[in-house]
Parts: structure tokens; C-alpha cells; sequence
């Protein structure tokens, strides 16, 4: 476990650091949380806790799902974690769980809109494309 992760058998926070996110994983609010810049060094190592989580929230959701990204920059080995998480939620939709993503990007950051956008385009559960003046 990270140095920077705390948790109990219903939340998983993980402070970010200069290369990796915050991370929000709350069970009984159907709360999931990722902010800030994710170029982790070994993202695998970097995300294995989340994924566990995700894999755990995923099989007994709550009622309603509230997913945040707020990233100012991701890598393409963390475009991959996310890819991954964002079609397990879609595999969620309709089973026990409202699931609502907002994916926050500032005003002039065309990159982080895109990759929003396609998101939006490619996964059956709908993005909230919410541009901020700043994240």
C-alpha cells in the first residue's frame, strides 16, 4: 500500500503527489474520485489498489454512482487504467447502480475535452463535459 493511502472497508483516499492523482473510492456514497495529474512511474503498481476497489464497488454498488475526473494531464499507460475503469462502469448500468460521470477539464485545455469527448462517444454511460476555469 501507498504511503499516501488511507482506508477503511468502505473508502479508499489516495493523496496525489507531483505524478500521481487523488483518489476517491467511497463504497456507501457511490462516491469515485480522480483528480489532478496521473504520470505515475509504474502506473500498474500505481493503480493495482484502485482497480482492486473497483473490481470490489463494481460487483455490489450503490444505489447511485457519482464518478468526478478532474485531470490535468494523464499518460497513455493511465488512459488505459481509466479506459478500463469507465467500461466497468458502463458494465455496471442498469444492474443495481444510477451512474452519473462528470468529467471536469479547464477552459483552454483542448486535449483533456477531447478525451473526454471521445470517452463520451465510445461508452453507453453518458459524460458530463464540464469546462472549468481552473482544476
Amino acid at each position: 500500500m501507498s504511503d499516501q493511502a488511507e482506508l477503511n472497508e468502505n473508502m479508499l483516499v489516495i493523496e496525489a503527489t507531483g505524478k500521481t492523482p487523488y483518489i476517491k473510492v467511497d463504497k456507501k456514497e457511490g462516491l469515485i474520485e480522480l483528480r489532478g495529474t496521473s504520470i505515475p512511474e509504474n502506473t500498474r503498481e500505481f493503480y493495482w489498489q484502485f482497480n482492486r476497489w473497483m473490481v470490489e464497488y463494481t460487483s455490489n454498488p450503490a444505489p447511485k454512482t457519482k464518478v468526478k475526473f478532474a485531470l490535468m494531464y494523464m499518460n497513455s499507460s493511465s488512459a488505459v487504467i481509466i479506459t478500463r475503469m469507465l467500461r466497468m462502469i458502463d458494465d455496471m448500468i442498469g444492474l443495481k447502480t444510477e451512474v452519473s460521470i462528470d468529467w471536469y477539464y479547464e477552459n483552454d485545455d483542448l486535449e483533456m475535452r477531447e478525451i473526454g469527448e471521445y470517452y463520451d462517444e465510445v461508452m453507453n454511460c453518458e459524460i458530463n463535459l464540464i469546462a472549468v476555469d481552473r482544476l
